[in-house]
C-alpha cells in the first residue's frame, strides 16, 4: 500500500491535487484510495445531530449510514495517524493508496502545495519529494538547489508517480 502525504497552507491547491489523484488512481490505475484529513479549526460532526450525541454519550464508534450509500465512523478516542493507516490497511475494504492530508509530523512521502515561491522554505521539511500547487498555474517548473521540483502534477503525472514509486 503506497502512502502519500499533501500539505500546505488553506488555499493552497490541496484540495484540488488530492480530488484529481483519487479520480485519476481509480479510472486509469483502477486503485482504491482512502484519504485521511486532519481538520484545524471545526468538528466533524454537529453539535445536536444523534452522532454526535453518540459519541458525547461515550460510545467508541458511532457509525452513521444514509440512503446514498454515503457512511462515516466517528472513533472516539485519541490515536495517531499511523493506527489509522493501519486500521484501513486491515480494513475488509481494499486500500492501495492513502492520502494524508495537513499531517505536518508524518514521515511518508511528501507533497508541498504552495501559492508562491516565498511560502516554500518555511513549509519545507525533510520528506517532500515534490513541490505542486497553485504555484505551476504560473508556468513555474523547476528544479530548486536541493533537487526538489516543482512541477504541475495534471501536467507531469507520469513524472510524478515515479518520483512517489506508484505504478
Amino acid at each position: 500500500m503506497n502512502i502519500i502525504s499533501v500539505i500546505g497552507y488553506s488555499g493552497s491547491g490541496k484540495t484540488h491535487i488530492i480530488e484529481y489523484l483519487i479520480k485519476k488512481f481509480k479510472t486509469e490505475f483502477n486503485l482504491e484510495v482512502s484519504v485521511i484529513k486532519y481538520i484545524h479549526e471545526h468538528k466533524t460532526d454537529e453539535e445536536g445531530k444523534d452522532s454526535f450525541k453518540f459519541s458525547e454519550a461515550g460510545a467508541v464508534f458511532s457509525v452513521i449510514k444514509n440512503k446514498f450509500n454515503q457512511n462515516a465512523i466517528y472513533l472516539n478516542k485519541k490515536i495517531s495517524v499511523d493506527d489509522l493507516i493501519n486500521w484501513l490497511n486491515k480494513s475488509p475494504y481494499k486500500v492501495d493508496l492513502i492520502i494524508i492530508e495537513s499531517f505536518r509530523d508524518v514521515s511518508y512521502p511528501t507533497i508541498l502545495c504552495v501559492k508562491e515561491l516565498q511560502e516554500i522554505d518555511v513549509q519545507l521539511n525533510k520528506n517532500v519529494k515534490l513541490i505542486s500547487g497553485l504555484i505551476t498555474l504560473n508556468k513555474i517548473s523547476e528544479e530548486r538547489e536541493d533537487q526538489i521540483p516543482i512541477f504541475s502534477i495534471q501536467q507531469n503525472f507520469d513524472r510524478f508517480t515515479k518520483i512517489f514509486n506508484i505504478s
